[in-house]
């Protein structure tokens, strides 16, 4: 088979071809920031104002790649208050640690109503954001694929919400959970078109909060179902695919159907997190999508050893590579303080591994 370059890799597993070397994507959104030793604030938050430093972002991604030599990148330091500072909550930046949201945007249900949608090429820290995603094409862009990492609908209004005062909307206000999740959505839309615009190749949807660890199988079909629709609506606008990663236990059969109903919406893939068997998601789905997922972060990638990791990664790799369609990737999202020797030792496995 001739040689590809990462970035054709990645869109070849999208559309469910083999080809040369198992695709691999990090989903770093943090770890850039130790690669070049720079605080979470100087990035993050970059000085007066909040100005987000673009040029540092990129280069964090760049340089882990160079590092690393993975097939897929984020196209900037991700953090999950982008969006939540802009419309009026609080986010902090520990000095070496991930920034967080310690006041969410939307305190009331008159919050909400009163928001209206960000520009996001003026407003707050996006447009550092997005001047990262087109540095990071402009270097990489050409040969390495890069991801726009959006969040979900509940993970989304969850985030500006507060996800502990969004569930019990779900329960007691109904019309404020709507409210919540319907700009969340519209809000994830904008992001959407503004990081493809930006240089990304692909949206993948991080989607914590949208499955059935933290939301009833009821609520997933109501609420994340049409926002994810929506979502992947606005990437086909511009001829994207979009790749689905909500977490729980997907390929338990009592859940099946949920999986099912995001295939149907039109996703090219699928990231299987924790608790998850990917040799029955290949049986069962990887006809139809491209299937992300790998070694668990907290079980196998965080504690080691390397030789433990290569065995899991080969497991795995076994059981959904198959005849192509697959990417592989850590379970969840990489961030600050990971072991860089345990990632290591899982991308020799999958560049050892014959295809």
């Amino acid at each position: 088979m001739p040689s590809v370059t990462p970035r054709q890799r990645i869109e070849a597993a999208l559309r469910g071809e083999k080809t040369d070397a198992v695709p691999i994507f990090l989903r770093d959104l943090t770890l850039g920031l130790d690669v070049c030793d720079f605080t979470t604030p100087e990035v993050c938050a970059g000085g007066p104002g909040g100005i987000y430093h673009a040029q540092k972002s990129a280069r964090c991604v760049i340089e882990t790649q160079r590092l690393l030599g993975h097939d897929c990148v984020v196209g900037s330091i991700h953090d999950l208050g982008l969006d939540v500072d802009t419309l009026g909550g609080r986010v902090e930046f520990p000095e070496r640690g991930i920034p967080y949201v310690a006041e969410p945007a939307f305190s009331t249900p008159e919050d909400i109503a009163r928001a209206r949608l960000p520009d996001l090429h003026t407003e707050g820290r996006m447009p550092g954001v997005l001047r990262s995603y087109q540095l990071v094409a402009e270097a990489l862009g050409d040969r390495v694929a890069i991801a726009a990492n959006v969040e979900g609908p509940v993970t989304k209004a969850g985030l500006l919400r507060g996800l502990d005062s969004l569930l019990t909307d779900m329960v007691r206000d109904p019309a404020a959970a709507r409210a919540a999740i319907d700009f969340a959505v519209a809000l994830a839309c904008e992001h959407v078109r503004a990081l493809l615009d930006a240089g990304a190749h692909f949206i993948f949807v991080a989607a914590a909060s949208d499955g059935p660890g933290v939301i009833r199988p009821e609520q997933y079909l109501e609420y994340t179902i049409p926002g994810l629709a929506k979502i992947l609506a606005a990437a086909s606008e511009r001829g994207a695919p979009v790749v689905f990663h909500p977490h729980g236990p997907f390929t338990d059969e009592r859940f099946w159907p949920l999986a099912e109903a995001a295939i149907e919406t039109g996703i090219a893939g699928f990231q299987f997190g924790e608790r998850n068997d990917l040799a029955i998601a290949k049986q069962r789905w990887g006809k139809r999508i491209c299937i992300l997922g790998g070694p668990d972060i907290p079980e196998v990638l965080l504690p080691g050893p390397a030789e433990r990791i290569r065995e899991v990664t080969n497991e795995v790799v076994r059981g959904a590579g198959g005849d192509g369609g697959y990417v592989l990737m850590p379970s969840c999202s990489i961030h600050r303080e990971f072991p860089l020797d345990h990632l290591r030792a899982m991308i020799a496995a999958a560049r050892e591994y014959p295809v």
